[in-house]
């Protein structure tokens, strides 16, 4: 199936359910689409049936995707802890008033605790737009992810682009590459602790024991702040950047959105990261 052809299929169900709130539909939903839609054409290459898959840190978006177009029928979400809710219970879709057809069942907890599954419990982990939200300690959710996957089993993970062609014309302009870094006046979970850029994402996965089959960098979203000249601009400066620098600067590099499917091949390699953690000073001699 070609991508216009899914992006179809996957904005037709994830629209399909009459959802109570039309900000998130129209705030959400719609300007996630893209995303959605490339997130399920990398699933569609490793979902298998009777397979358990994990959305972690989710909402329940892609649950109409994951049941109409990819057959999924073992569906867990993960929320964060809410003290007025069950930390585990069968649920349907958020937001949703025919709800009744997208049936999961929903843990909620810290995502930088542990887990509360058994080791290699899960086929598939869905870790989209989490990672670059992880404040405390980014390596232990990492290898909590990597505890309750199944070996060769596989972590579907995408996150923003610290790197992207819409960063760097930010920073030429004197702005901030970051996309969401702004503090909230309440308590939440919405703001990005640190955005990566692609060499870190990797290195991450294959720190992580994950061999990263799939990886690359895509545009999916609409540039609000900039017209599209400047981005055409910019992309074409970063390609010939990458020609006279022998691809020292890699153009490929620069989509807004970057994309990994990692397959499990072994337990976590690197507990500290070192492109992450402060290294402990050696003592004074």
């Amino acid at each position: 199936m070609k991508f216009s052809d899914l992006r179809q299929a996957v904005e037709t169900v994830l629209l399909a359910p009459q959802y109570n709130s039309k900000a998130y539909v129209d705030d959400y939903l719609k300007v996630h689409m893209n995303r959605f839609a490339e997130t399920v054409l990398l699933l569609q290459t490793v979902v298998q049936p009777g397979m358990r898959v994990v959305d972690v840190g989710s909402y329940g978006s892609l649950v109409p995707a994951l049941k109409d177009i990819l057959g999924v029928t073992h569906i867990t979400l993960t929320e964060p802890y809410q003290e007025t809710k069950p930390t585990s219970e069968d649920s349907f879709l958020r937001n949703a008033r025919d709800g009744e057809k997208y049936a999961f069942h929903v843990d909620r907890f810290d995502v930088e605790g542990r887990f509360p599954y058994p080791d290699a419990y899960f086929d598939i982990v869905i870790f989209t737009e989490v990672l670059e939200h992880l404040s405390r300690d980014p390596a232990q959710t990492i290898s909590e992810v990597n505890r309750i996957t199944k070996m060769g089993g596989f972590l579907v993970l995408s996150t923003p682009n610290c790197a992207s062609a819409r960063s760097v014309l930010r920073i030429l302009r004197g702005g901030n590459p970051n996309i969401y870094p702004v503090y909230q006046r309440q308590p939440s979970t919405d703001r990005h602790n640190h955005e990566y850029v692609p060499w870190e994402v990797k290195e991450l996965l294959k720190l992580s024991g994950y061999n990263p089959g799939v990886f690359k960098t895509l545009d999916v979203y609409e540039d609000q702040q900039f017209g599209r000249l400047w981005k055409v601009l910019i992309k074409a400066l970063l390609k010939i950047g990458s020609v006279f620098t022998f691809d020292l600067i890699k153009a490929k590099d620069r989509g807004d959105t970057i994309f990994a499917v990692g397959q499990k091949i072994s337990g976590m390699q690197e507990r500290y990261p070192w492109f992450l953690y402060a290294q402990a000073e050696k003592s004074a001699c």
